[in-house]
């Protein structure tokens, strides 16, 4: 029944959105590969796509020496990405697109799929910083190479990922009022 559905999600629902902050302070201790894998089941379950063919990909990597190489190229990870247990990248693949039509869809599917893997992490109390991918096709291409991203893939943005240190700082960033960003027609 649909209020057996939500009844777990209704005692904390606004909690659960307003607790989710960009962290950049990371503990020591590594994710594990099964919380990893589990969040992107989850995000997989939980995020719609056109025709329902699900061209998100997550490329995970771990090791000090490829994170530092993947976060050279990202701009906007200075002071704390080298702290974080892991850099997921997401992608989406081309090949799930027919037509010029799509042309925007790999964007849109990539951004629901990685926000429905932040909120994933966040669900399973692992701290993220979603780090855009706003770069020149050179960086791009460099970044493809270097990660061994298959051209059929593009790019999405990356997401730094750790535990919660026993403190932690987060940002207060003021958000705008619903009434300035609804319009009713």
């Amino acid at each position: 029944k649909a209020e057996e559905l939500f009844a777990v999600m209704e005692k904390n629902m606004d909690g659960f959105f307003r607790t989710r902050h960009s962290i950049r302070d990371y503990s020591p201790i590594p994710v594990p590969k099964d919380s990893i894998l589990k969040a992107i089941e989850l995000a997989l379950a939980g995020t719609p796509s056109v025709c329902n063919r699900q061209p998100a990909r997550v490329h995970v990597f771990s090791s000090p020496q490829e994170k530092a190489d993947l976060l050279r190229l990202q701009n906007g990870n200075a002071g704390f990405g080298s702290s974080a247990s892991h850099i997921l990248m997401v992608t989406t693949s081309l090949e799930a697109f027919l037509d010029p039509d799509e042309r925007n869809q790999c964007w849109i599917s990539g951004g629901m799929f990685a926000q429905s893997l932040v909120y994933a992490l966040h669900a399973m109390r692992v701290a993220t910083c979603v780090l855009n991918w706003d770069t020149e096709p050179c960086t791009d291409r460099d970044m493809h190479r270097l990660a061994a991203i298959p051209d059929t893939e593009v790019i999405v943005m990356l997401i730094a990922i750790g535990h919660y240190p026993p403190e932690v700082r987060t940002t207060r960033s003021q958000r705008k009022d619903v009434q300035e960003i609804v319009a009713f027609h």
